[in-house]
């Protein structure tokens, strides 16, 4: 008896692993790729995401990517334009400072969570990464290790509904942060001040401070990005 491979019609083995993929599976793939692309700027803003070349480059087929740009859209990452072609959504200035008007609601409501429900690995975790960000000098790991920083103290708040819709609004202004970075490097310093300064009252168990600090971070981001937002104020 030949070998389970050797069985194998050709055509069936020269099929890319995504075509074999559950359909599920295959959107998840396509839509993580995707989005990862958007967030770092890869895949830039304006891009037009044609269903039947993304299902080529991916080797799939367009059902999947058709579901995954769905997604991406009601997550706000892309738009349909005119003729139902999918574009990489790029934020104008009006939907950046509303989306940090958002996160200021409810991130300091994030942290005033962890001030009362942080455990210590939550703790070394965030310590780990200040101490990382102390040291990195690229603008866009800096940014990757300042989320991952966030999404700890959101998370350290055990409320999953939360940090996801607090995850969404970090994904759509990620971009703009790394921009806001390179265009202002002291910003960099003041973001670690504030960062030590959100993390200490987490550690002293006090949510008012904790939440105080997280918002005066948030607002003093905003008005960086807001100066150094490269996008006139265009309709969204």
């Amino acid at each position: 008896m030949g070998s389970a491979t050797g069985s194998r019609p050709a055509r069936e083995r020269r099929s890319p692993p995504f075509r074999r993929a559950a359909g599920a599976g295959a959107r998840d793939t396509v839509r993580r790729i995707l989005h990862r692309g958007i967030v770092a700027g890869v895949i830039p803003g304006g891009t037009r995401l044609v269903q039947s070349r993304v299902a080529q480059e991916l080797g799939v087929g367009t059902g999947p990517v058709r579901d995954a740009l769905r997604e991406l859209a009601a997550g706000g990452f892309v738009r349909y334009d005119a003729t139902g072609v999918a574009v990489v959504h790029e934020l104008s200035r009006t939907e950046l400072a509303d989306l940090y008007e958002i996160r200021k609601l409810l991130e300091p409501v994030a942290t005033a969570r962890a001030a009362r429900y942080a455990g210590r690995d939550s703790i070394r975790k965030a310590v780990g990464l200040l101490a990382a960000m102390e040291r990195e000098t690229d603008a866009s790991r800096w940014a990757e290790q300042n989320d991952s920083f966030h999404s700890v103290i959101e998370e350290a708040g055990s409320s999953p509904r939360l940090v996801a819709i607090l995850q969404n609004l970090r994904d759509l202004s990620a971009l703009y942060v790394t921009h806001s970075i390179a265009a202002e490097p002291d910003r960099v310093r003041r973001g670690s001040a504030e960062h030590e300064e959100i993390l200490k009252a987490v550690i002293a168990r006090d949510p008012q401070a904790a939440a105080d600090a997280m918002f005066r971070h948030l607002d003093g981001r905003m008005r960086t990005l807001l100066t150094v937002h490269p996008v006139g104020d265009l309709p969204g």
